[in-house]
């Protein structure tokens, strides 16, 4: 029966990235942390094609059970999950403006206290690296050191949650702060907080009780 709610969880969730203009089509992925693995959304089907039956199950072993053939990341969800025991869920999108800045190779420093959100004083862009392989899993766990959150290098963004829920209200945040900070960079200008200000902001957040 929980494998049943799981598997509904990872369909609702890839359509409502879809929906939400944060993934098109079968980009991206979502994933959810069982027991003894994790399930993950399927390689090239649209959500609104998506069924019970096509989400498969992979064991920390990496060994598939059931479903279609799982998203081309998922050795990066082993990887995360492997080594990142609060991780619960993952969302990985392509969204428009997270990409965009993604393709700069630059971290997202603090212009906006928000981003003491993720966990530090800034969220980091990984290394570059082919989807699908083990070393992009390498530079994705790098950058998610201390964070909930990166962007990929010339790729997109990935969050992660306690829940599935607080993974992708993460990815929307993420794509909210890096148009803004996109947006601010244009100018020449940015203004930034200072380490003592962001400290404080980050002391608020690791009180502040998430609704997920």
């Amino acid at each position: 029966m929980k494998s049943f709610l799981n598997q509904k969880k990872i369909i609702k969730s890839s359509k409502e990235l879809e929906e939400k203009n944060l993934n098109i089509g079968s980009e991206g992925n979502v994933s959810l942390r069982s027991k003894k693995g994790f399930y993950i959304s399927p390689s090239a089907i649209r959500p609104n094609k998506l069924k019970i039956s096509d989400i498969p199950y992979i064991s920390f072993e990496g060994k598939q059970t059931g479903g279609k053939k799982p998203s081309s990341e998922w050795m990066m969800h082993l990887l995360i999950y492997r080594e990142r025991s609060d991780i619960k869920a993952i969302t990985h999108s392509h969204s428009m403006w997270s990409t965009s800045l993604s393709c700069l190779r630059k971290k997202i420093p603090s212009f906006h206290y928000m981003v003491a959100e993720f966990g530090g004083d800034d969220i980091k862009c990984s290394k570059y690296a082919t989807f699908g392989t083990n070393l992009l899993a390498k530079n994705v766990l790098l950058a998610l050191n201390e964070r909930k959150g990166c962007l990929m290098a010339n790729h997109g963004q990935l969050t992660t949650g306690k829940s599935i829920e607080e993974s992708i209200s993460l990815c929307e945040s993420l794509e909210k702060l890096s148009k803004q900070y996109f947006l601010c960079k244009l100018t020449g200008q940015v203004k930034l907080l200072n380490k003592k200000e962001m400290k404080e902001v980050i002391h608020l957040f690791s009180n502040y009780k998430s609704k997920y």
